[in-house]
């Protein structure tokens, strides 16, 4: 080649050869183990059995149900992942409560403690009716409230919040009858608590998980059923 000429690099580099390749995929899997056993270890140490902590998340849909935004409360149980939601019209303490005592009746065992995102997780500014915080309606069941803050072992908040129901659709303007939007968050939480499986529970079920514990091994499945499913007319809470 003359001395004027320079070396045309290719346009694309070459693929890694097979060893190369092989080496990086085991190498991504270490790390994704390492990452799930660190998961796992924070369960063991704030949630080393079920009831101990459960997280308590709300999301809006986007959707309208007779032009009002619905809400959906989800409580998730940190050791075993099992869920339980409700869908709201509104997201004030009371309804927070009202959902507290449904997670109470649902789970098959007790609860502990509940941890959400603020101190003041319900509160709206916008109404001037009297009112009492949730801490001390908690409280008042005999539950210790806690709220999310920057540690380590909060990372199981985040986590969990992307394991609730989300919407049945996508775009503002969509609207279902209260019927499909039930039928949809059943259809849901029976998937996630049975047959969703999760890396850093060993790759379990939630249900395979609560097995794991004594008194728990004769469950087969969780459904949790609220007490307005089944009705033609689904009344909403408005509290």
């Amino acid at each position: 080649m003359s001395a004027h000429c320079k070396e045309v690099q290719p346009l694309f580099p070459a693929p890694p050869s097979p060893v190369a390749f092989e080496s990086l995929c085991m190498e991504l899997s270490r790390t994704g183990q390492v990452h799930l056993k660190r998961i796992a270890s924070a369960i063991d140490q704030v949630a080393p059995s079920p009831g101990r902590l459960v997280y308590l998340h709300t999301t809006k849909l986007a959707m309208r149900l007779g032009g009002l935004q619905p809400v959906i409360f989800s409580a998730i149980d940190a050791t075993t992942h099992l869920q339980v939601a409700q869908a709201n019209l509104t997201m004030t303490s009371a309804a927070a409560l009202s959902f507290v005592d449904f997670v109470a009746d649902s789970f098959p065992f007790s609860i502990s403690e509940i941890k959400t995102r603020e101190k003041r997780p319900f509160h709206n500014p916008n109404d001037h009716r009297p009112h009492r915080d949730f801490p001390t309606l908690v409280g008042e069941r005999g539950y210790v409230h806690s709220f999310v803050e920057s540690h380590p072992s909060d990372a199981l908040f985040s986590i969990t919040s992307k394991m609730i129901f989300r919407d049945l659709s996508v775009g503002p303007a969509f609207s279902a009858s209260a019927y499909e939007l039930q039928r949809a968050l059943a259809q849901f939480l029976f998937f996630h608590n049975n047959s969703r499986f999760v890396p850093w529970l060993e790759g379990k079920t939630p249900i395979q998980k609560l097995r794991t514990f004594a008194r728990f091994e004769g469950m087969h499945s969780f459904s949790p059923r609220d007490g307005f499913e089944g009705r033609h007319s689904y009344q909403w809470r408005r509290t």
